[in-house]
């Protein structure tokens, strides 16, 4: 079968914020919970790859079929913070460039999302990850309440402080 790849969904940062938060609530998602039930709730599984199959050596991953349900791939050399943003930017795919596009009356077949580049599709995807693991209004009460303590809201949001700090800069808390 042929997958073809992802297309930006044309959404601005803030929108995509929004939006991920938006999806973040109706699924029931809380910070720093786990997200394989989220993906299985999605029609999605995860797998992991095999650390020996170089052909398969990116970090994440996600392959959509046509009916909708999809497989979020994972290296197996990761640890769980990074897992945990994968899934979200896996999600962020499956949301921003399967999900939207049918919602607004556009085509769209299976599709598969591998991390290579940096282009607008995988900033989108990242934007999606940033505010679906901590929105924003949470974040900036979690700031506020650990005094900014980045380590305190990377163990809250279940990212790494890496992940805590862009996404304070994002929100002009630092």
């Amino acid at each position: 079968m042929a997958y073809s790849q992802p297309v930006e969904c044309g959404l601005n940062k803030s929108s995509v914020d929004a939006l991920a938060a938006d999806v973040a609530r109706q699924v029931g998602y809380e910070p720093g919970a786990d997200l394989i039930p989220i993906v299985k709730q999605l029609g999605g599984r995860i797998a992991v790859n095999d650390v020996w199959d170089v052909s398969d050596a990116t970090s994440g991953s996600i392959t959509v079929e046509e009916n909708g349900s999809f497989v979020i791939a994972l290296a197996s050399h990761t640890g769980m913070e990074r897992d945990r943003f994968t899934i979200a930017h896996e999600l962020g795919h499956y949301v921003l460039h399967y999900l939207w596009p049918r919602h607004n009356g556009k085509s769209v077949g299976a599709m598969e999302a591998r991390r290579y580049g940096s282009g607008r599709v995988e900033w989108e995807a990242n934007w999606f990850a940033a505010g679906f693991l901590m929105p924003a209004e949470l974040f900036k009460s979690a700031w506020v309440e650990l005094d900014g303590v980045l380590g305190e809201l990377a163990d809250r949001f279940g990212v790494s402080t890496e992940a805590a700090r862009i996404r304070a800069e994002t929100l002009g808390l630092k």
